[in-house]
């Protein structure tokens, strides 16, 4: 099954709470899996960001349903002892799917991956408009520091099927 990954492209929220290396833009830290060469980090319970995605790399006309979207991402804890908690859920375009991901310790970034989401809100299937539209939420669960890397969306989707009749069908 095709699949396409949309990153981050804008940010928003308590971005004076979430911090980024280097002084670039929250959205580019976290648009690239390179651990601790670019990153976003807070230790401030509560806080969050949300960020915008990019538009879809295929066109509406290559799609013929969306299977579905789900998140990665890459994070670790700065303390020795204790995991750092996030709560990372949609935002846009209906908020929810709330997810808490347990980042662990050390100098290693761990991968997490969000629950596949067949639909955008519980009960209607994803549309293209809302993959124009994504947004998702970070919000800091505890005080113990947390770095993230990376915070991209997969998309799993069938494509759709080229008429070649008329093609074939044709006189030369």
């Amino acid at each position: 099954m095709p699949s396409m990954t949309l990153l981050p492209d804008a940010t928003s929220g308590h971005t004076t709470h979430w911090v980024d290396y280097p002084a670039t833009t929250h959205h580019a830290a976290l648009s690239n899996d390179n651990g601790d060469t670019s990153y976003v980090y807070t230790s401030s319970n509560a806080r969050y960001i949300t960020l915008g995605y990019a538009n879809p790399s295929v066109s509406e006309a290559e799609i013929e349903s969306i299977t579905s979207v789900r998140f990665t991402s890459s994070g670790r804890s700065t303390d020795r002892s204790n995991p750092s908690l996030v709560d990372i859920s949609f935002a846009a375009p209906t908020a929810g799917f709330s997810e808490t991901c347990s980042y662990d310790t050390g100098v290693s970034y761990e991968q997490i991956d969000g629950t596949a989401r067949t639909t955008s809100d519980g009960s209607n299937p994803w549309t293209y408009a809302d993959l124009e539209n994504l947004q998702m939420k970070c919000t800091k669960n505890g005080t113990v520091q947390v770095r993230l890397s990376y915070l991209a969306l997969i998309v799993l989707y069938v494509e759709a099927v080229t008429d070649n009749a008329i093609f074939f069908g044709t006189n030369f």
